[in-house]
């Protein structure tokens, strides 16, 4: 009997000790637990692959505008009827990556017998006329694709060589083509840009020569302080139409102040 420190006994709980017979036993359970575990296990997955519950039925493609369903379920290689369990993911969407038009994708299951495809597709935003033919890219510079059709609507950019690049590559992967910089992943200028019908660029001279939507010339001069250059044209165009001037040319290259052409 042991005393606390008022004098008053307490009892001690008697601990039994586990024989070495015992300890046997509860491994063996211990063993025989996890082995059917693993049974269970092994059984659930060949249930799984095999049974035609988890068949795929539906494979949705959410995101796509520019490409079509079909064109995007058939490069995942992803077929209806197939188990959802022996599609890779992974594989789907590195597949998909090599699209020219797929920013990023995203493959994901949902059981038991659907496919989700999100796609984050790039936007078609500035074309390249090089000879007969139209380099079509995104405004982050990767080339979309090629076309022998001009695109309405978006800014064309004539006389500016590309060079070594390849579909679904960035125009700035080869420094050669660093000179169109200012004119892309800037949001600053690009809702300027977008105002731009026709950029012309002369290389004997290094100037460039503009044509805007709403049919007003501009002489924007050569290749330098680009960014300063569009951002103080948007906000002679802003000027421009608060004041409602009649202008049919703005001359940038001819000293520091921007010479307007008017019909006056």
């Amino acid at each position: 009997m042991l005393l606390n420190e008022n004098g008053t006994s307490f009892g001690v709980m008697n601990v039994k000790k586990m024989t070495r017979v015992e300890r046997k036993k509860r491994r063996k359970k211990i063993l025989f637990r996890i082995f059917l575990l693993i049974i269970l296990v092994i059984i659930a997955t060949i249930f799984a692959f095999n049974s035609k519950y988890f068949n795929i039925d539906y494979i949705i493609v959410e995101g796509n505008d520019k490409l079509d369903y079909d064109y995007i379920v058939n490069t995942s290689l992803i077929d209806e009827g197939e188990n959802i369990f022996r599609v890779k993911t992974s594989d789907a969407e590195k597949l998909l990556n090599k699209l020219s038009y797929i920013k990023n994708v995203s493959v994901k299951r949902k059981l038991p017998n659907t496919i989700y495809i999100s796609v984050d597709e790039r936007n078609l935003a500035y074309q390249f006329r090089i000879l007969s033919t139209y380099v079509l890219l995104d405004e982050e510079g990767y080339l979309l694709e090629l076309s022998n059709e001009q695109i309405d609507d978006i800014p064309m950019f004539v006389g500016f060589e590309l060079t070594d690049i390849k579909v679904g590559e960035s125009i700035f992967s080869n420094d050669k083509n660093t000179i169109l910089y200012d004119f892309f992943l800037n949001d600053e200028v690009y809702n300027t840009i977008m105002k731009m019908s026709l950029i012309t660029y002369n290389e004997n001279d290094n100037n460039i020569n503009i044509e805007l939507n709403n049919g007003i010339g501009v002489a924007f001069g050569p290749l330098d302080n680009v960014k300063y250059k569009i951002r103080l044209l948007d906000k002679i165009l802003l000027d421009i139409e608060k004041k409602q001037i009649k202008c049919k040319m703005i001359i940038m290259n001819k000293g520091d102040n921007p010479i307007l052409v008017t019909d006056d």
